[in-house]
């Protein structure tokens, strides 16, 4: 029983499920163009194609706040044919006196740096964009800028790393060492790699400085300059090069169109030699809050996007894209005989059509997922026999095949056992949510599958690897797609999933000792979308990666200090079951002395969104990836001749889309404690900040409860 199941059969509402449609935007693009992550092995018919960054939403309405029929002529258009080369200065930039004499950050005397000095040259020529940074260290707070870390594209690749330390004298440091991959972000559903290293020499006063490009062989992706940054601003400069030769997808000639986001109304790019160019000057900082929309979807930027010269309403844009969509699915999935008995064979026996869809589902998922593995050279592809899949036939006999191979061999699987089965072109709202009005096809980039089963729609991700049957990856819930038919489709929206689809549940059996340190062993079971998660996160990872990741994770759980060991991991290999993860835990001085007693936190497990709630009122709404459940129980043995003196009273807060509860027992012996915080919404508007906002301060107010033991001896030394 979850806390929403009372008398009446009560179950919370979502709050805000569906993420909400941004302002028209300006994107034009290609009708009938369609592109696919495998092509990228095999395509060598033109010399380039398009692929997609996975870029945030944009919010135009300040720009182009006009039907998006009218968006079509509204674009600033640049022809592309043969262009000039153009100048990019990669040097090391002089250093001035005015940046060895600034000391404070011009309206934020308190700033710890300020960024000099900030370059983003795009070459579409060179399928190369170069990025120079140079920041001021103005306290000992800023020191921490010494860390650096670059992000790693997942299609790109940074080269030429160049790095200087400047001291306040003019003497020079340079950076001799070599960049360590990092985890940077690590939170529900999001991991993001960088490459990191540390500054040498850095003090305050100090200049820190570096210079590097990243790489994007065969490929020309929509791209992007982003004005405002973490840090105030002194200078910027920006260039764009376009690409001039033939592009996939692009027959019959392309134009670079442009697009302003929330740009301030003082700052106009150039024309200049075929391409753009910008400076800017004193831009302030940009202010970010825990667990927001995607900060790039708020900064100030200029896009560039390669479109062809046909355009169309929203309807018809996306009734053409749809069509094609479906013609390609219709003849990869046929209708083969080879299928038929593939799919009779899984069936087997069974005459349940909830288990046969089941069985069905289980064979599509056998399939070796390439989508999940790395990237292979063309070499190896000839060795290992890794061949462009043209149907569903293929996919089976080859035993391999990318994630939407793998779902067009489910549909083809369960058309043939009788089920009436479609395609849903999805889009994915990990950085970015879909806008009908936003003409670009790149939009909707997977597939999913949806099957009806006595009236009812089931929607389906078998192509995400170790995806559980019933279950969509949390990117593509709450979210818009086409199901695909004939006539093109029709616009969906795929389910949302609850907070019992992710649940993490955790227990502790531990011991208090007579100075006050707990020590024993804590068990956690992720479920569902939490297991599907961790399972893809830690896909790669070698034993020691994956164990400090799960060691960090449980630490971010537990008060500061704590010392914790993984001991055991099971059930990272499959698609059902939970994934049971077992440590050992030492809190030093886990309860703290007050005379004869301990004061002793009765609840070990802390809520990880309070980042979320720091300010009275925040700038922008709070957005969780996907709902979620935490069911913990802790059994605390206290030390012998100890008594509880005080049990803090049970604790519950509701919401229609929130629930928490706490109690806390004394059986003479332990404190057993339990604990239940379920969340069943993922975007909270301004409005509702306020109410939220006191949903988890009753939430923290409950974790911190603490109880009053009384006894023998107090050895304890006072702490936390």
């Amino acid at each position: 029983m979850g806390l929403f199941d009372d008398e009446k059969g009560g179950r919370p509402s979502f709050a805000s499920p569906f993420i909400p449609a941004a302002a028209p935007r300006a994107e034009l693009s290609v009708p009938g163009y369609s592109f696919k992550g495998n092509q990228r092995l095999w395509s060598n018919r033109l010399p380039c194609y398009i692929v997609c960054k996975q870029f945030p939403p944009l919010n135009c309405a300040e720009v182009l706040a006009v039907n998006p029929v009218r968006l079509l002529f509204s674009v600033v258009l640049l022809a592309v044919f043969i262009v000039p080369a153009q100048a990019q200065k990669e040097d090391w930039q002089p250093i001035t006196q005015h940046d060895l004499e600034m000391k404070q950050v011009p309206g934020n005397p308190g700033a710890d740096a300020v960024q000099l000095y900030y370059a983003d040259f795009i070459d579409d020529q060179e399928q190369t964009e170069f990025f120079y940074v140079r920041i001021k260290v103005l306290n000992e707070k800023g020191k921490s800028h010494a860390d650096v870390e670059l992000v790693v594209p997942p299609e790109g690749s940074i080269s030429g790393l160049k790095a200087r330390t400047i001291q306040p004298d003019g003497r020079i440091t340079e950076f001799t060492g070599k960049p360590f991959q990092k985890t940077v972000i690590k939170a529900r559903g999001v991991k993001v790699l960088a490459k990191a290293f540390t500054m040498p020499e850095v003090n305050v006063g100090s200049i820190i400085e570096y210079k590097y490009k990243v790489g994007w062989p065969w490929i020309i992706t929509d791209n992007y300059w982003t004005i405002q940054h973490e840090l105030y601003t002194v200078k910027e400069s920006f260039r764009m090069k376009p690409y001039s030769g033939g592009l996939e997808g692009f027959e019959s000639g392309y134009q670079v169109a442009t697009l302003y986001s929330h740009m301030p109304n003082n700052i106009k790019p150039v024309e200049k030699s075929g391409g753009y160019e910008l400076e800017v000057e004193s831009m302030p900082a940009f202010e970010s809050e825990g667990y927001m929309p995607p900060e790039e979807d708020l900064k100030p930027q200029m896009r560039f996007f390669y479109v062809g010269p046909a355009s169309s309403t929203p309807d018809k844009f996306w009734q053409e894209a749809g069509r094609k969509w479906n013609d390609e699915a219709e003849r990869f999935i046929g209708n083969r005989k080879e299928i038929s008995q593939a799919a009779a064979q899984a069936i087997g026996n069974e005459t349940d059509p909830g288990q046969k869809l089941r069985k069905l589902y289980a064979r599509a998922q056998q399939i070796r997922n390439l989508s999940y593995e790395r990237e292979r050279t063309e070499q190896e592809q000839k060795k290992e026999k890794l061949k462009l899949n043209q149907n569903a036939g293929d996919v089976l006999a080859r035993g391999a095949g990318y994630r939407d191979d793998i779902t067009r061999l489910f549909v083809a699987l369960a058309r043939s056992a009788g089920f009436e089965a479609s395609i849903v072109r999805i889009s994915d709202r990990k950085n970015k949510f879909f806008d009908k009005g936003l003409l670009s096809m790149r939009q909707l980039d997977g597939e999913i599958a949806v099957v009806n089963q006595a009236g009812n729609d089931i929607y389906l991700d078998p192509g995400t690897k170790f995806c559980p049957y019933g279950y969509l990856r949390w990117t593509r819930t709450s979210t818009m797609g086409i199901k695909l038919n004939k006539k093109g489709g029709v616009f969906v929206t795929a389910p949302a999933a609850g907070y019992d689809k992710a649940m993490t549940r955790r227990s502790a059996a531990m011991a208090l000792d007579a100075d006050g340190n707990l020590t024993g062993t804590v068990t956690v079971k992720f479920e569902g979308g939490d297991a599907l998660e961790h399972r893809l996160d830690e896909l790669n990872a070698d034993d020691a990666g994956r164990k400090k990741d799960l060691e960090d994770e449980l630490q971010g759980w537990l008060p500061t200090g704590a010392i914790i060991k993984m001991t055991q991991g099971e059930g990272w290999e499959t698609s059902d079951g939970p994934l049971t993860v077992a440590f050992s835990v030492d809190m030093p001085g886990y309860a703290s002395a007050a005379g004869k007693r301990f004061l002793l936190p009765t609840y070990l497990f802390q809520a990880r969104q309070m980042d979320a709630f720091k300010h009275v009122d925040r700038k922008f709404p709070v957005y969780f990836p996907y709902a979620f459940a935490e069911v913990d129980r802790v059994d605390i043995k206290v030390p012998d001749g100890y008594t509880l003196e005080n049990i803090p009273q049970a604790q519950t807060a509701r919401l229609s889309y929130a629930a928490y509860q706490n109690l806390a027992q004394f059986d003479g012996k332990q404190l057993i404690t339990q604990r239940i915080l379920q969340v069943n919404g993922i975007f909270f508007k301004l409005d509702l900040y306020p109410e939220v906002k006191d949903f988890f301060g009753k939430v923290q107010a409950g974790d911190e409860q603490q109880a009053v033991l009384i006894g023998g001896g107090v050895n304890a030394q006072k702490s936390n």
